[in-house]
């Protein structure tokens, strides 16, 4: 036996060391084209393949030992509680398939994502043993950070990394967002500045700050304002924890080490983010003006937002992963005045107000706790500084500190990425365990096996202890259950895990078959992503489409035309048209009914139903009722309400056009197309008066009068007012764009080959007023 304890704990100990590097080199810089989305999902399935191995190698120990050893953190109970709420919030939730995988193809924020987190901490607290571990990790996270940091800057520097066919802009990095790169090496600074100041070799000084300098440069470049933010935190609180009376044990060449980095970040800031006094070219600040970053949405929407999605869903929110729908839920109006008014955020402001709206009150809790233990811990290991001499792994304590600190200000600043809380959580495992080594070992159990009520009490009761500890749980089946568990836990996981990728693959070629104009081979490769996950409702949206565009294509092809009006449709052709329009039809059902508060889905539905109304009986009937359904899930979306205004302009139905067309003015007073679509059904109406009030206010809004939308609109207006002054009635042979029949099986002229039965009842949304800036809901 002891033998076998040995050999699994030698096991086990090499594959963690391997594993975790492997971790952390995957989030940084692991990417592939296999997949739909390039970055995350095969980072996700390292960190799930890492944690599940390590989880069931764990509870063999444990089985094996015939007791369960693991190591108590001040953090484990609000993490747990987090964990809980998350479960309950997705069982209760409206998409519980979304909360359950993540939304469209994005993983992070769902259940799983977070289960994985979690599990990822405590693995990561129980194995990692001595200081001198947690040392080496951080050193290899600190050099691998190093060459992100420079590859980042190749590429803001207009570099090709990347070999033909693979592309990439001046934001390109590897992490998958120049928020996640920015955030993980503001986060390494305290560690890097700990290195410098503490390090024993003068080349691992040197490359340190040459790292420093990388990191600050690559913040102060491709960085937003939450990185900067931050940076400057953790900057500022490392420096005040050496008081100027330790300065003077400062060596030379350690100062030198740190000015220089910080002194040439200083000034490419300045150069970057100030304008030249004079006309002189600055070619740092136009390329930091013009560099694309990430957007976010403001502050005070996303409060109104998640405060709205709290007072309906007080006590678990809406469910993991369902923020967008959240926002178009609640979206207030201010928001279409602004540059983000066609923008849905998947998103809140940081990621307290996302977990408000998400996981509803008490898991809003349950962050802001584990926010708070952290801080506590940290306050006391930065606050014994000042009265204990310095060793080794004190000082890593404090800059683990920082680094924690900063990971939960950036949390507070701005939305998380799966690789700022993959590095979040190492740090604040790393924590946890450098304040272990020091706090000795306290062991529960002894002669009280059975007694697991008694354990669970001791363990709540010592939630509020900075220190981490030993905790020995003896129980004769808790071990075989816990193994259980686990192996049914991961191979599942791994099972639908593999499903899934495979799954995702497969679309990922269907994208490319698209891109490639292969429609054949597009639907191929859905209905396999399809088959192998059902639950995804891109991959029905997509099929759909591809569908109707096969369809189309057979229309096309071989419809009516000027040269031939009776055109050369077989009967097998109108045969192929009916199962693929019924397909696509059915598909785009089938994605509403897996997310039903998706206005996406609901928009993408109205859509196809609009564009085969020339085939299908009562086709635009259901096109106006999925848009109203679109509408009751995103009812501040002026773009929904100009589609319904011209669905009923195709009808000749002027009087609603008009009506839906002066909605999403209302509701976006600056929308030129809306006027230009209002002044269109106005004049064929009859209202030429009013039609040209309408068109003199397109004119007014198009600022650029060398666009040719300035050119149409001016044209436009003054047909009108020529018709006016000639007192003639024919009609103006312009049309406005949301009021074009021009799609293939919208023609008239073909045969009817869908009867769709009229339904019983039309989801039509109210008229809008002009409304007043959304109040902020009272709780």
């Amino acid at each position: 036996m002891d033998n076998l304890k040995t050999t699994l704990n030698s096991y086990l100990g090499l594959i963690f060391k391997v594993g975790l590097l492997l971790v952390i080199l995957s989030t940084l810089f692991l990417f592939t084209n296999l997949t739909t989305e390039f970055y995350e999902t095969a980072k996700f399935l390292v960190l799930f393949i890492f944690t599940g191995l390590i989880l069931i190698l764990l509870t063999l120990r444990f089985t094996i030992t015939g007791k369960v050893v693991f190591v108590r953190t001040p953090l484990d109970i609000p993490l747990l509680l987090l964990l809980a709420v998350a479960i309950v919030s997705t069982v209760v939730s409206p998409s519980p398939f979304v909360a359950l995988l993540g939304n469209q193809l994005k993983v992070h924020g769902s259940l799983s994502s977070l289960i994985v987190y979690i599990l990822f901490y405590f693995i990561l607290v129980n194995n990692l043993k001595s200081e001198r571990q947690t040392k080496w990790y951080l050193g290899a996270t600190v050099l691998a950070g190093g060459v992100l940091a420079a590859i980042s800057l190749a590429a803001y520097a207009g570099l090709t990394l990347l070999p033909k066919p693979l592309i990439h802009g001046v934001n390109f990095t590897l992490t998958g967002s120049n928020f996640s790169t920015t955030a993980i090496l503001t986060m390494l600074l305290p560690i890097i500045l700990g290195n410098i100041l503490h390090g024993r070799n003068p080349i691992f000084r040197i490359v340190s700050s040459i790292i420093l300098f990388l990191s600050l440069t690559t913040i102060v470049l491709t960085g937003n304002w939450a990185t900067w933010a931050a940076a400057s935190f953790a900057l500022v609180v490392f420096f005040f924890i050496f008081k100027p009376a330790n300065y003077s044990q400062i060596k030379p060449a350690t100062a030198i080490y740190l000015i220089v980095p910080i002194t040439l970040a200083l000034l490419i800031t300045v150069l970057s983010l100030f304008p030249p006094v004079d006309e002189t070219k600055n070619p740092l600040y136009d390329k930091a003006r013009n560099f694309p970053r990430e957007l976010q949405l403001p502050f005070v929407p996303s409060w109104k937002i998640s405060v709205s999605a709290f007072r309906d869903s007080p006590f678990w929110g809406s469910g993991p992963a369902t923020y967008l729908f959240n926002f178009t839920n609640y979206k207030p109006i201010e928001l279409n005045q602004t540059n983000l008014w066609n923008v849905r955020f998947d998103s809140a402001f940081n990621e307290y107000l996302e977990t408000l709206a998400n996981l509803g009150g008490v898991g809003a809790v349950a962050l802001l706790s584990l926010t708070a233990l952290f801080i506590n811990s940290a306050y006391r290991t930065l606050k014994s500084g000042n009265h204990q001499p310095p060793t080794t792994n004190h000082e890593l304590s404090k800059t683990l500190a920082i680094a924690g600190l900063t990971f939960f200000l950036v949390l507070a600043l701005y939305p998380s990425t799966l690789p700022l809380w993959v590095f979040g959580v190492l740090i604040l495992a790393s924590f946890m365990v450098a304040n272990t080594a020091g706090s000795g070992e306290k062991r529960w159990g002894g002669d009280e096996e059975g007694n697991f009520t008694r354990t669970l009490f001791r363990i709540a009761g010592n939630l509020s202890s900075a220190d981490s500890s030993s905790e020995t749980v003896r129980i004769d089946a808790l071990p075989g259950i816990l193994l259980v568990s686990s192996l049914a836990l991961v191979l599942s996981g791994a099972f639908f895990a593999g499903r899934f990728t495979l799954a995702d693959y497969h679309h990922r070629k269907a994208v490319n078959a698209v891109a490639q104009n292969n429609g054949v081979l597009a639907y191929n490769e859905l209905v396999a992503s399809e088959k192998l996950n059902p639950y995804n409702d891109l991959y029905r949206t997509d099929l759909a489409q591809v569908n109707f565009a096969l369809a189309n294509a057979i229309a096309l092809a071989k419809g009516p035309t000027e040269a031939s009006p009776g055109g050369s449709l077989t009967d097998q052709d109108k045969q192929n048209i009916q199962v693929l329009l019924q397909q696509s039809i059915n598909e785009a059902r089938n994605a509403v009914t897996l997310s039903p508060k998706s206005a996406i889905n609901w928009e993408v539905l109205g859509l196809l139903y609009r564009q085969i109304s020339g085939v299908a009986q009562n086709a635009l009937v259901f096109s106006l009722d999925s848009y109203g359904r679109a509408i009751q899930n995103d009812s501040l979306n002026p773009i929904l309400r100009l589609n319904v205004g011209g669905v009923y302009y195709t009808i000749k139905n002027y009087d609603l056009a008009i009506r839906f067309f002066t909605d999403a003015i209302n509701l976006k007073s600056d929308y030129a197309n809306a006027f230009f679509n209002l002044s269109v059904a106005l004049r064929d109406k009859g209202d030429l008066s009013g039609a040209v009030q309408t068109a003199q206010q397109v004119v007014n809004l198009i600022t650029d009068q060398n666009s040719q939308d300035y050119k149409t609109a001016q044209n436009y207006l003054n047909d009108l007012k020529n018709r006016i002054a000639s007192g003639s009635a024919q009609a103006s042979p312009i049309t406005a764009p949301e009021q074009q029949n021009s799609g293939t099986l919208q023609k008239k002229e073909l045969p009817k080959v869908l009867n769709l039965p009229k339904p019983e009842k039309i989801a039509t949304p109210e008229a809008v007023k002009k409304p007043e800036p959304t109040p902020t809901p009272s709780p």
